[in-house]
């Protein structure tokens, strides 16, 4: 059945009682009874508990071992045994937030610091005058950063793919890549498919996105407007307990509200203030050139996967890779249809080596692949995806599926840099096609911390940090580093030293290893059109 605005509103507060531990029982038997009737109830449910997920991987660091047993609360709910297989989403959703929730009791009594995660960046501007820290364009923007705009207008872009407009004068505070506050001024809001649940708040009002663009703008006097463009946002106002304004809205497309004083208000002069934010900004935009190298495994046949490469890596015959497998049919059978063309179909016993770039020390990278693994593939057959290892210093990088539900959801990314690992909410293990990018990049400040941040079909699946204070990292013999200086080597389908094991079992392609950091938007547009963004890809809009 389709949700009425009602239940929509209903079931995300059951599930965000559910994340808080404070579902009641009678609130229980509700959300099973709704999750039981209604498909689009079971992906609500998911959609929100991966968002919870998501939030709460922001405090954590990436773990080295398996999450200790917590005391909280069991965060699955009681689907009758014969729903189980159609509400299995949402119990890996929820399997997974309980792990991680463990993992912060445990990570946050070490006594070591914890990081300030990068979350967005300053992606378009115009005539920009800051009070305060000025930022330059693509500046990075850290969870709980101030942006002191005086005037003008700055694009914020979040690694969850919200897309901000902010006109100064105004004030926003960056909490993660899912929220931010407007403390003052004005903003739009766009939000695609993969961010929604993206939450913009302030003093008087909490809005959730559903899949839209609007505009918010606070007043001095703490009086808030929202105005829905495009699609739908949820209003929760933040007035007095007792209040009759207390209860969510769903506004849409034209509506609009005042929210000052607990009093929930029709928007003087409307139409007239709708067509200020329907008008288009011209923005200044940085787009950086990517260096890059990018195996598309197109052949029919042989024992070689051309790759072309740009920048200042670029040299073509340099880094095709290699097939071997014990038989010249297992060769034949490599080559399959891909995603885009043809894909290279590993069963176990084909493996390919190639040489990796030899990007600087300590710069940003992006990893990004079509996958497709399939469900009946065994532990046994979840070896790595790709194993990268550095000619000289760093750690050992790997993708995999994740096999020990103890440590995470079963079948999930998972990335792999020396000792320590994240794992992804979204299962692989389908048989369908799944695009895949894991992005590293190190802080703006402190010299030895790693970010991983992992997409999932082009939404953020999972972001995590490790940060070591010098002495620790004395300990461990090194600086945890995405790769060294000089070319290493990439091992697909296997471990480059356990020839003759079982290895990975599914098909890859279109392999991209690029010299920087992607964006969401960037992301979207590699999955989308399987190319990389050039400097004017997005000027003008």
């Amino acid at each position: 059945m389709n949700l009425s605005d009602k239940i929509r509103v209903e079931l995300n507060e059951l599930c965000s009682g559910l994340v808080d531990g404070t579902l009641t029982e009678p609130q229980r038997r509700r959300l099973e009874q709704l999750l039981a009737a209604s498909p689009e109830a079971r992906r609500v449910y998911v959609r929100a508990l991966s968002l919870s997920a998501s939030l709460f991987d922001y405090a954590s660091e990436m773990q080295t071992e398996a999450p200790e047993r917590s005391q909280r609360p069991n965060y699955l709910v009681a689907v009758r045994p014969w729903r189980w297989a159609i509400g299995a989403l949402g119990a890996a959703a929820a399997i997974a937030l309980a792990f991680w929730l463990g993992g912060l009791a445990k990570s946050g009594s070490g006594g070591e610091i914890q990081p300030q995660e990068i979350v967005a960046h300053l992606s378009g501007a115009k005539n920009c005058q800051w009070t305060g820290a000025a930022f330059p364009p693509g500046a990075q923007l850290q969870s709980g950063q101030r942006i002191e705009l005086a005037a003008g207008f700055a694009e914020i872009s979040f690694d969850s793919g919200a897309l901000l407009v902010l006109e100064g004068p105004a004030s926003l505070v960056v909490n993660s890549a899912w929220e931010a506050v407007l403390r003052r001024g004005v903003l739009k809001a766009s939000v695609p498919q993969e961010a929604i649940g993206f939450r913009v708040s302030n003093a008087e009002v909490d809005v959730v996105d559903l899949g839209t663009e609007f505009s918010m703008v606070a007043e001095e006097n703490g009086a808030t407007e929202v105005f829905v463009l495009r699609g739908a946002v949820e209003a929760h106002p933040r007035s007095a307990v007792n209040s009759p304004a207390r209860s969510s809205l769903v506004l849409r497309e034209k509506q609009a509200r005042r929210f000052e004083r607990n009093q929930v208000a029709e928007v003087r002069n409307r139409e007239q203030k709708l067509q200020r934010f329907v008008r288009k900004i011209s923005l200044d935009r940085v787009v950086q050139p990517s260096a890059f190298v990018h195996w598309p495994f197109n052949e029919a046949s042989g024992d070689r996967a051309a790759a072309d490469s740009a920048g200042t890596i670029a040299d073509n015959n340099r880094f095709d890779a290699r097939l071997a497998s014990s038989s010249s049919s297992e060769l034949t059978s490599a080559h399959v249809d891909g995603r885009w063309d043809r894909a290279l179909n590993c069963d176990g016993q084909l493996a390919a080596t190639a040489l990796v770039p030899p990007f600087a020390q300590r710069t940003p990278r992006t990893v990004a692949f079509w996958i497709k693994v399939p469900p009946d593939a065994s532990v046994a057959e979840s070896e790595p995806i790709l194993a990268w290892a550095p000619a000289s210093g760093g750690d050992h990088l790997e993708f995999a599926w994740n096999r020990a539900p103890n440590q995470g959801a079963f079948g999930a990314l998972r990335t792999s840099a020396g000792p320590a690992f994240i794992i992804g909410t979204t299962p692989l293990r389908d048989g369908q096609w799944h695009h895949v990018a894991i992005v590293f990049s190190h802080s703006v400040r402190g010299p030895l911390k790693i970010q991983i941040k992992q997409y999932v079909d082009g939404r953020l699946d999972r972001v995590s940090a490790k940060h070591f204070a010098k002495r620790k990292a004395k300990e461990v013999g090194a600086e945890t580093t995405v790769a060294s200086n000089g070319e290493g080597t990439l091992s697909i389908g296997r471990r480059s030293n356990e020839r003759g094991k079982a290895g990975f079992r599914g098909a890859i392609d279109e392999l991209f290893i690029v010299g920087r950091a992607l964006s969401q938007r960037e992301i979207r547009m590699l999955m989308m059109q399987n190319r990389l963004p050039t400097p004017d890809t997005f000027a003008g809009n």
